[in-house]
Parts: structure tokens; sequence; C-alpha cells
């Protein structure tokens, strides 16, 4: 259950006792728990999802199988690391999955889903767990550095193209990593933020964010979701009014132009969306959370 605090774009930590950070609080009692729902994506290991070793960078970007391991080695953090066959033996792009509060890697692979997306598409996905109790902390930030490139070194990664993804919690992880390790991210999105929006984001260049939130969020309301996005626009120097689009009969996204240094900045605003249900949500309005987010993603990259 979501009941700590979530990370704050500046540093500061929301209090533990906020309602904004209760996120997931149905999660021992609701089957439609973030934490406990199983899916196409399970965390379990084999077959054409074996996960990379140290062996791949030795071998030159070679395939390679093998046992699945507790951890990436070297990592700090503890992380589920999936290789699909169309990622092997070249230099592919990486995703970084951030998980909710109280929640893992193995729950956050389980409910998002994103597993199956990685295989079509060919990219290598990452599941790291926080190391305090399933909570993201400003603290954990350095850790999450080391693990990139940890499996940088365990994988064949191309690091042009590391990108993060992070829900509730793990959103606000995600919105940190990209105002402080911009050199490293390529470009993240974020799914119902849990963060304090504050005047502590300096990133090093503009940076490509989507942001994607249900009107009827209880927890993290949705228009901290879109303030937040909007704070993004204004920081990558984009114009002040975005165009909307229909993205299907429930959804709608909002895309801001004239970003500097070619970033995108874009809002995905589903009616009716909610904040534990929010993956599940979007499917049921016919968005595929995975295949939007990653269409988003694969169009930046570091130069």
């Amino acid at each position: 259950m979501m009941d700590s605090a979530a990370t704050g774009i500046g540093g500061r930590l929301m209090p533990r006792t906020s309602p904004l950070l209760t996120v997931l609080a149905l999660c021992a009692a609701s089957a439609l728990a973030a934490c406990g729902s199983s899916g196409d994506g399970g965390s379990r290991a084999g077959g054409d999802l074996a996960p990379a070793t140290a062996a791949t960078a030795r071998a030159g970007c070679a395939r390679t199988g093998g046992p699945v391991p507790a951890s990436v080695p070297g990592a700090p953090l503890r992380t589920l690391l999936r290789v699909p066959p169309a990622a092997r033996g070249h230099r592919a792009p990486l995703v970084v999955a951030l998980h909710f509060a109280t929640g893992d890697g193995a729950a956050m692979e389980r409910q998002t889903r994103l597993t199956p997306e990685a295989r079509r598409a060919g990219f290598v996905i990452a599941y790291p767990t926080a190391t305090a109790g399933g909570f993201w902390e400003p603290s954990d930030l350095p850790k999450l550095a080391r693990t990139i490139a940890a499996i940088e070194r365990a994988a064949c990664i191309d690091r042009s193209r590391v990108y993060a993804l992070g829900w509730s919690n793990g959103g606000g992880m995600a919105a940190l990593a990209a105002c402080r390790i911009a050199d490293t991210v390529a470009a993240v999105a974020l799914f119902a933020p849990a963060v304090e929006t504050s005047a502590g984001c300096r990133p090093s260049r503009p940076v490509s964010v989507l942001e994607v939130h249900g009107t009827a969020d209880a927890i993290v309301p949705y228009a901290a979701g879109r303030s937040l996005i909007g704070g993004w626009a204004a920081r990558d120097g984009c114009r002040a009014t975005p165009v909307t689009h229909p993205a299907g009969a429930k959804a709608a996204r909002l895309r801001w132009s004239g970003c500097r240094g070619g970033a995108a900045v874009e809002h995905l605003r589903l009616d009716g969306g909610r904040h534990v249900e929010l993956f599940d949500d979007l499917r049921a309005a016919g968005v595929d959370p995975g295949a939007v987010t990653w269409r988003f993603l694969a169009a930046h990259r570091l130069t």
C-alpha cells in the first residue's frame, strides 16, 4: 500500500501523511490493486525473455541465454531485466520502469504489462525496486544511475536511447531523473506522477516528457498532473497553448509545439481514468499504454 513519501522534483519529499501519497491504498483489499494483480507481462523467467548476463557485453552483444539472475551484476538496486530476442545482438534501447509506492519491480511488470510491448518493439526493459520499503526517495537517484550503468555493462544497450517510465511514486522518481540526470535519460513517461512541483528542477537540456493522467484520479488529482506538464512545457520553452487531438472516445492528447532543442511535451488525458486502475482504464478505453509510451519515447535520443 502506498502510504509514504513521493519524490519531489526539487528534491523535497512530500509528507508521508499526505493524502496524495496513499496511492494504491486499496492494494490489500482490491483485485484491481497494482501490487497484486497478474498479467501477460509477468515476472516469470525463461522463454524468449531470458535476461541479459554480463556475457552479453563480453561477447560483443551476441545472443545469450542462461539462468535468470536475482539481480543485475553490480547494480545497487534489485532489478528484473528482460531482453527479448529482437533486442539481442545489437545496441538496443532501454526502458527503466519505476514502480508505485510499496511495490517492487515484479509488481510493476505484472500490472503494467510492458514486457509484451518490449517483445513486440524490440527494446530492453528493466524493473528496479526501491530500497526504502518500496518507496522511491531522492536518495535513490544515485543508485538508479549506477543501476542503469550496470545494465549497460550487462546487456547490449544503446546509451543514446535510455528512457525512464514511472507510475505514481515511480513517476515522481522518473521526473527527478529528468531534472537531474538528463545526460543519461533521453525522455520520460509519467503515469499519474506523485510529485511536488517546485522550482528546483533545472535539467541540463530540454527534456521530452509524456504525462498520462485520469480525470477521476482521487489520489493524485488530475489538476496536479495538468499543472506538472504545463510546467515542463514552460521549462522546455514551448508555446504556451497546446494543441488538442482526440485519442479515442474517452481520451485526448495535448501537444505543446516549438519546444527548445527539439524536445516534445505531451499530455494524455483519460476521461474517467482513476489512479490505481489507470493502466486498466486506459486499456478499457481502447488505449494501449505500452504502445503509446513506446511511440513517444522511441522518437527521442541523446545527441
